[in-house]
């Protein structure tokens, strides 16, 4: 398997917020490992928020998403209706190929999330 999308669903980002308890609003990913074998990733953060009642509260520095791509599909809610592409690279040792990624806004039930201030 090489390409992998979501396709869009009925759901506006705005809509997910506003029915999130608690939680952290991601807008920006930055690099991270993808352990092939076992499906377990680590991705870093560049621009996420806390969400708590609904609101966007402050910025959140340093969080970093950990999990199992198999195990996370299983707690997706919602499927945001705003599928889009960004280029990107890709690297290893020194190296990098140009790449692109995308899938539409997702609301999952619960995730690990760590970094210095976790």
């Amino acid at each position: 398997m090489t390409n992998t999308y979501i396709e869009p669903g009925e759901t506006s980002p705005e809509d997910m917020l506003r029915g999130m308890k608690q939680g952290l609003f991601v807008r920006k990913m930055g690099g991270g490992e993808v352990d092939p074998t076992s499906g377990d990733f680590v991705f870093h953060v560049t621009e996420g928020y806390l969400v708590q009642d609904g609101r966007i509260l402050h910025p959140v520095r340093g969080a970093v998403l950990t999990g199992n791509g198999p195990d996370v599909l299983f707690k997706i809610e919602a499927v945001g209706n705003d599928l889009h592409f960004l280029p990107g690279m890709c690297g290893k040792s020194g190296q990098s190929v140009p790449v692109s990624d995308g899938q539409p806004s997702l609301l999952l039930h619960s995730m690990v999330i760590g970094g210095a201030g976790a």
